[in-house]
């Protein structure tokens, strides 16, 4: 009877895992920025140094995952005044909280138009979010034989949410409390 069933599961199609040929490698150019309106303005910055774990295929969703940890200590404005105060006790506390991270949880779309559900991660206060992007693959005529992916998505999340702002800047006079962020990644992978 055992046998039967050994025999029987594997007959049993099995579910598609992402394997090494699904993971992307991220093209050091990706760029992850973002803006937000202060006194008026809009304060525009980068975080120039990050990393992550993307596998995706589109026809194997379920499969699919995005792991995105981003280094907030040489987070820029090309403002140094700016600079301080964000890297600063109050806003990122880049000392205490080096890292900011995405996980994703669930991948979902079609064609050229994306959702990833995941949980984001600043000053160790995690919140559900929901990531849209567009993303296209071709070949990559630089490399036969290998694949290029770009995507595009922008996020917007209430920096209080995540204790980005404190104390005289937890009002939202000065800071608004919205804060986008748009990503531009370009990866490659074998076909």
């Amino acid at each position: 009877m055992r046998r039967r069933i050994a025999l029987v599961a594997l007959l049993l199609p099995m579910p598609a895992l992402a394997g090494p040929q699904d993971a992307w490698t991220i093209d050091p150019k990706s760029s992850l920025a973002f803006s937000a309106s202060q006194v008026g303005s809009i304060v525009s910055g980068r975080f120039p140094t990050w990393t992550g774990e993307i596998v995706l295929d589109p026809s194997s969703l379920a499969s699919a995952r995005i792991d995105i940890k981003i280094d907030t200590r040489p987070v820029s404005t090309n403002n140094r005044d700016v600079d301080s105060l964000m890297k600063g006790p109050n806003f990122l506390d880049v000392q205490k909280f080096p890292e900011a991270r995405f996980v994703s949880t669930a991948i979902s779309g079609s064609g050229e138009r994306y959702q990833a559900s995941g949980k984001l991660t600043i000053r160790d206060v995690t919140r559900d979010v929901v990531l849209p992007f567009t993303l296209s693959i071709a070949d990559d005529p630089a490399q036969p034989g290998r694949l290029r992916g770009t995507a595009r998505g922008r996020l917007i999340i209430k920096r209080l949410d995540y204790g980005v702002g404190q104390n005289e800047w937890a009002a939202t006079g000065q800071v608004a409390n919205e804060v986008t962020i748009d990503l531009n990644v370009t990866a490659g992978r074998a076909k």
